[in-house]
C-alpha cells in the first residue's frame, strides 16, 4: 500500500493515457482538385481522388496509421463551378488492381470492424482495461491515505478501490468492451466519411472513402448529374506506394 501511495502520481499519468484512443480523426487540410494532377471535370465538376498511403499522413488524419488495419483511405475532393447538381454514390465507387479486378469500398460498419480486429482495437481494448485497473489502484492509494488519517486505513484502502474501479471503468473497460469500442472507431470514420453526397452549385466538398488495402493502379467512379439525368463515368490513374 505505501508503494501504491508512493508512485500514484505514475499511476494517474497511466490511467491518462489509457484513456487515449489510438484511433483519432482530425480536421483536413486540402487544396482544389484541379491542383492535383489526376483530376478530372464533367459538366463543370472537378474531382480528385488521392489515396492515403503515406504514414505520415494517415497519422496526421486519423491519429494513426490505418494499413495496420489493412484500410486504405481514398481522399475524394469534388468542385461544382456549373449551375447543375451532381449525386455520388460511394458503392458505385471502385478500386482497380493490375489485373483489373474491381474492388468496391467498404461501409462505415465493415471499416470499423477490420480496425477493431486489428492491433489498433486490441490496444485500445488494453489502453481501457489498463485505465480501470490504475482507477482502482488510485482509488486505494487515496482511500488509504484518507482511511490513515481517520485511524481506519484498511476501510479507506477498500473503498477507494471501489469508487476508483468505477472511474477507471469509465475509460471503456467492463461488459460490451468490443462493441463499445467498435462503435466508437465507426463514429470517428464517419466524422471524415464521404458517404452518399449530392453536389450543389458552388459547392466545395470533400471526404474519404475506405478501401482494403492493395496496390491499386485506378479508381473508377460514376458520377450523375442530377439536373440533365445523365450518367457519367470517370477513370482516376492512382499510385499506392507502401
Amino acid at each position: 500500500m505505501k508503494y501504491m501511495k508512493k508512485n500514484y502520481h505514475l499511476i494517474i499519468i497511466l490511467l491518462i493515457f489509457g484513456c487515449s484512443a489510438p484511433l483519432k480523426t482530425d480536421t483536413v487540410s486540402f487544396k482544389l482538385p484541379s491542383s492535383y494532377v489526376n483530376h478530372k471535370s464533367v459538366d463543370g465538376l472537378n474531382i480528385a481522388v488521392i489515396p492515403v498511403d503515406a504514414l505520415k499522413e494517415s497519422e496526421k488524419t486519423f491519429g494513426t496509421d490505418l494499413k495496420t488495419a489493412n484500410i486504405l483511405p481514398v481522399h475524394l475532393v469534388v468542385q461544382n463551378s456549373s449551375n447543375k447538381e451532381f449525386e455520388v454514390n460511394h458503392q458505385q465507387i471502385f478500386a482497380i488492381n493490375p489485373n483489373e479486378e474491381l474492388t468496391v469500398a467498404y461501409n462505415l460498419n465493415k471499416t470499423a470492424e477490420h480496425v477493431r480486429s486489428s492491433s489498433i482495437g486490441t490496444t485500445t481494448a488494453t489502453h481501457a482495461m489498463a485505465g480501470a485497473f490504475a482507477g482502482a489502484a488510485i482509488g486505494a492509494a487515496l482511500g488509504s491515505a484518507i482511511g490513515s488519517a481517520s485511524d481506519n486505513s484498511g476501510s479507506g484502502a477498500g473503498t477507494g478501490a471501489a469508487v476508483g474501479a468505477a472511474v477507471g471503468g469509465t475509460s471503456g473497460a467492463g461488459a460490451g468492451l468490443s462493441d463499445s469500442i467498435t462503435f466508437q472507431f465507426k463514429r470517428e470514420l464517419a466524422n471524415l466519411s464521404f458517404g452518399d453526397r449530392v453536389i450543389f452549385q458552388g459547392d466545395i466538398q470533400q471526404g474519404f472513402i475506405y478501401f482494403k488495402w492493395q496496390n491499386y493502379k485506378k479508381i473508377r467512379m460514376n458520377v450523375f448529374n442530377i439536373t440533365d439525368n445523365k450518367m457519367n463515368e470517370l477513370i482516376f490513374d492512382i499510385s499506392v506506394n507502401r
